[in-house]
């Protein structure tokens, strides 16, 4: 009876032990999960053996929040029952930084912060110095920072403190270029200026232009002091000139050879394919837009986004219609920069006659017009461009090879120039002319630049 006893509880013994062998579970790679700050959790990848189980029974919940150190869990879930395994979120890495070195005076203080520059970390961070120090000599002293997060991971670094006796050295002035503006421009004058100083990190700057008269044409001298907290200082002059808003304002003859493309009469069809070609040379252009396609319209928020400009050539381009009178042109400019708006949210204020300023066209139907218009565009807050060189698609020319015969003509050994393209629907032989043209023009030394408020705009001298 005995043995009876012992034997039945042997086997009971080893089925339970079945049963608990037997049974649906999981064992991970390790009793707790640790991982860093932001890094992804990675729940499947915990699991180092299903039993009775395949990978899609089992569901995951993710309770761990990888952007804030702390204890979680992740649950796995199957056949109605829950395994939980303990994740802790924690910053193990030390802060990252930049030193830079400063000069000082003799027993000056100075903070650990002015010696560090763009701190990486998670979470926020404490900068000091390694030990103290007096900065009571003349020389160069070699410091060590350290930058420590809310977690104690720390990083050392060495930087230099330069002790000297007195500041003798005066600040400087960069930016002072000369300055063209119009006459009656309200200007900035600081805008630009940079001012630097070896102890100083904000110096004084005081502007004296008295002797500047914005209404008044003419050749100018600003007076630009800078002073540090130490009494030096220097004074620099800077030349500025009021023009005439309706002189040509001239390119400047810097030695740098720049081009600036332009393509009136869009958009069309034609107008993306010019811009993929543009796209792959890296250069931005300007583009006149007319309103007579507008199936094309949506072209304009294109090349806006693409960083080109966007200036006005008419909303009809019909000679007969806007060259009758001085209110018939400004009605339509203006419902072409109305169309631009809508179209990019851009009011430009760029713009380019149909026939350029020069046109003896517009004598036809109102002798004398041009001498007018030029004058009131401008003072309507307009400017207007002309060019330089043609590639001839707007003179006849319809032959690719014709019209890069005809712009390699027309660029010479111009220094600055303003190119006139057409992009309109009956263009098709410049968006094939126009890589050979670019590679040119680079081939000559050209940059590229699109109009702007400084560019040049190349007036041609008007005859009606």
């Amino acid at each position: 009876m005995r043995k009876v006893f012992f034997t039945s509880l042997f086997f009971i013994f080893i089925l339970a032990i079945y049963c608990y062998v037997s049974r649906p579970h999981l064992d991970f790679i390790d009793d707790d999960i640790h991982i860093t700050l932001n890094e992804k959790t990675t729940p499947y990848e915990y699991i180092k053996e299903y039993h009775h189980l395949t990978k899609k029974q089992v569901k995951i919940k993710d309770n761990v929040n990888t952007h804030k150190c702390g204890q979680y869990t992740i649950e796995y879930q199957y056949e109605q029952k829950t395994q939980k395994l303990k994740v802790f979120v924690e910053d193990t890495l030390p802060p990252e930084f930049e030193v830079r070195n400063k000069k000082i005076f003799i027993n000056e203080t100075i903070e650990p912060k002015d010696l560090v520059s763009h701190i990486k970390d998670d979470t926020k961070t404490t900068v000091y110095f390694y030990e103290n120090y007096i900065f009571n000599q003349e020389k160069t002293y070699t410091v060590e920072v350290v930058v420590e997060d809310e977690y104690a991971n720390k990083t050392k670094k060495k930087a230099y403190v330069l002790v000297e006796k007195k500041d003798i050295e005066a600040p400087t002035l960069e930016g002072l270029t000369p300055l063209e503006i119009n006459k009656g421009q309200n200007i900035d004058l600081s805008k630009g200026v940079i001012k630097k100083d070896d102890h100083d990190d904000n110096p004084k700057l005081i502007i004296d232009d008295s002797k500047l008269n914005i209404d008044e044409v003419g050749e100018y001298t600003v007076l630009y002091t800078v002073k540090d907290q130490s009494g030096n200082q220097t004074t620099y002059s800077r030349k500025i000139t009021v023009k005439s808003p309706y002189d040509n304002k001239e390119a400047k003859a810097d030695g740098i050879k720049t081009c600036y493309l332009t393509f009136d009469d869009g958009p069309s069809y034609n107008t993306p394919k010019v811009l993929e070609i543009l796209d792959r040379y890296h250069i931005k252009a300007t583009f006149f837009i007319t309103g007579t396609h507008s199936d094309s319209y949506q072209y304009m928020k294109t090349i806006a986004k693409k960083g080109h400009t966007i200036g006005l050539h008419t909303y009809s381009h019909d000679y007969e219609e806007i060259y009758t009178s001085l209110a018939a042109y400004m009605k339509d400019l203006k419902k072409v920069q109305d169309l631009v708006k809508r179209q990019t949210g851009i009011e430009s204020h760029f713009m380019r006659f149909p026939g350029g300023s020069s046109n003896l066209v517009s004598k036809k139907y109102n002798v004398g017009i041009m001498k007018r218009l030029t004058k009131k565009v401008i003072d309507e807050g307009y400017q207007y461009y002309d060019w330089t060189c043609v590639n001839g698609d707007g003179e006849n020319i319809k032959t690719v090879d014709g019209l890069i015969k005809k712009a390699k003509e027309e660029t010479g050994d111009l220094e600055d120039i303003m190119f006139l393209m057409h992009d309109g629907s009956s263009n098709g032989a410049t968006v094939k002319a126009l890589p050979t043209i670019i590679e040119f023009l680079k081939d000559k030394g050209y940059q590229f630049k699109v109009i702007d408020e400084t560019a040049p705009t190349f007036h041609h001298s008007v005859q009606n």
